[in-house]
């Protein structure tokens, strides 16, 4: 069983979601990963029993996403808020949060108007969306990136990151 957790967890993650698995890979992994599928369906209750909580190799890869991109806790008025840049946002963020149990916090865009000074600091490549793209983004949470990426390829940004729009 162990051994099927570490061949997912070598290039995904593996969670127990109230009893139920939830695996995430790569599409292209699934036909070298089917052993380990198998057996983690076969001795589900086991392989959950060893999924009491996040393994130390995803919480060292959710922090190795979360840290270069920047992203920050902060105390705000309503509470602890998590920080991100607009143009870093993304698929591999917000499952560095989930992992991390920092997804049922709110997440604020650090370049967004009312975020105070000291948390704007930027140490990381790129920079911010334009304002009209950051406000589209605003009003839809679920998956603002996809709102960023259609709106910067229509006006050709500049400002995208090497490798993607805004992403490594």
């Amino acid at each position: 069983m162990a051994e099927a957790l570490n061949a997912i967890r070598r290039v995904g993650t593996v969670e127990n979601q109230a009893g139920n698995l939830k695996l995430r890979f790569p599409e292209a992994a699934t036909s070298e990963l089917q052993p380990a599928i198998d057996t983690l369906r076969v001795g589900k209750a086991e392989a959950t029993g060893l999924l009491s909580g996040p393994h130390p190799a995803e919480l060292a890869r959710a922090s190795a996403v979360l840290n270069p991109a920047g992203v920050r806790i902060m105390a705000l008025e309503g509470g602890a808020t998590i920080g991100v840049w607009s143009d870093l946002d993304g698929p591999e963020v917000r499952a560095a949060l989930h992992t991390l149990g920092l997804d049922g916090i709110p997440v604020r865009y650090l370049d967004s108007v009312g975020i105070p000074a000291r948390y704007r600091l930027r140490r990381v490549e790129g920079e911010p969306v334009p304002a009209g793209v950051l406000a589209e983004m605003e009003k839809s949470p679920a998956e603002p990136w996809n709102v960023r990426d259609q709106m910067l390829m229509k006006i050709r940004w500049k400002g995208a990151r090497k490798g993607g729009l805004g992403r490594k």
